[in-house]
This record gives C-alpha cells, sequence and structure tokens, in this order.
C-alpha cells in the first residue's frame, strides 16, 4: 500500500487593508526546502517526499481598541498550494522565508506569480544557493 504524504501549513495575518494583507510567510528557501532529498531535524520526511504542499491562511482584522472578545472580526481562511499564493519577494528580508502574494483577492482566486511548481522550486533555490547565512 503507498500512502501520498501532504504537507501543509496553518498561517495567520493580519488584514491591513479591505484587499490587502501584509504578507504570510509561506516557509524557508534555505536547508528542507533547498535540499529536498535530504531528511533534516525535526522533519518527519523530506520536502521532496510530499506529493503535495498546501497553505491553510487565516486572514483577520484586529482591533486593539476592541474588548477581548471583539478583538479579531472579519475571519477568512484561504487554501491554496504553497506555489500559488508565494510570490517572488522574501517574507521579512532579512531572513530565508518566502513571502505571499499580499492581494486578497489574487489569493482567494490562487492567481500565482508563477507558472507552476516546478517554476517555483527553481526560483527559490536558485535564490538559496544565491545566499549565505
Amino acid at each position: 500500500m503507498l500512502f501520498a504524504h501532504k504537507g501543509s501549513n496553518l498561517l495567520t495575518i493580519n488584514r491591513i487593508s479591505k484587499n490587502r494583507i501584509s504578507g504570510f510567510t509561506v516557509g524557508s528557501f534555505a536547508g528542507y526546502f533547498l535540499h529536498p532529498e535530504k531528511k533534516m531535524p525535526g522533519c518527519k520526511f523530506p520536502y521532496g517526499e510530499f506529493d503535495e504542499h498546501w497553505i491553510i491562511g487565516f486572514i483577520y482584522t484586529w482591533n486593539p481598541e476592541a474588548d477581548s472578545l471583539h478583538m479579531v472580526s472579519d475571519a477568512e481562511v484561504i487554501v491554496q498550494p504553497k506555489w500559488k499564493i508565494a510570490s517572488k519577494s522574501t517574507g521579512t528580508g532579512t531572513t530565508f522565508a518566502i513571502g505571499s502574494i499580499k492581494d486578497i483577492d489574487k489569493l482567494r482566486k490562487a492567481e500565482a506569480e508563477f507558472k507552476n511548481e516546478e517554476d517555483f522550486e527553481n526560483y527559490w533555490r536558485k535564490r538559496g544557493r544565491g545566499r549565505r547565512r
């Protein structure tokens, strides 16, 4: 019997305007991602053994002025393949984190910046090999 491995990340992000988020970080483009054939510490399987990589994104509006029960509103869940919501920008600028698309409509529709998953992986692995810690 063959079991398919599905990888998923659960992420949360604050909505900064009606149709914009500050951006998810959808994973690292170092170690685990850069060397998909290697089993890395803390990971059950090498990246390359997963058949699919999914992002479950929780988008919300944060109101620090509200009482505790009402600080979070306008909650929305977006579920998409990782490559379809990834951008060509880093998530933070100072780490090895892949950033996401920031336009909420594009996230909902999975309007990808990459042609396909292979294009996404090639782009970010090239960036990972070119960057030193």
